[in-house]
């Protein structure tokens, strides 16, 4: 049994929760002074991928922006299988800005899995949150 498992949901579970309290309050016109850190213009983007793997497999988002590690797999965003099959992580990304994703797949030892097909890409909205509900391209 892999006890590390829960662990990394309660941290990845303690991420989104702080980014999208994050985004409530930037999103949140009737704030005078953003708090410390926090970013104008961004919003809070769910990225939500069903993906079926095998034990030992990890997904991720990456993409064009340096929030989704510039399109280098070792600096992607891992997505938690806390609702397996689904997979989730929430990312903080500029507001109004086309984005550019795809999802991967990676386990030690083995080459990196891309999704197939062309480059997901979208426009954030110019405020609030973005998610998305995507299906992994084999």
């Amino acid at each position: 049994m892999d006890r590390t498992r829960p662990h990394m949901r309660l941290r990845l579970g303690i991420a989104a929760v702080l980014a999208l309290l994050l985004g409530a309050f930037v999103a949140s016109p009737a704030s005078a002074a953003p708090a410390a850190g926090a970013r104008q213009n961004s919003v809070v983007a769910t990225f939500n991928v069903t993906a079926q793997t095998q034990w030992g497999q990890q997904v991720y988002v990456t993409g064009n922006r340096p929030e989704l590690g510039s399109w280098n797999p070792n600096k992607a965003v891992p997505l938690s299988s806390a609702s397996y099959p689904t997979w989730s992580a929430t990312v903080v990304l500029p507001a109004g800005t086309k984005v550019e994703y795809k999802y991967i797949i990676k386990a030690v030892n083995t080459p990196v899995i891309w999704e197939s097909g062309p480059d997901r890409t979208t426009v954030t909205p110019p405020t609030g949150t973005y998610i998305t509900h995507d299906t992994f391209r084999n």
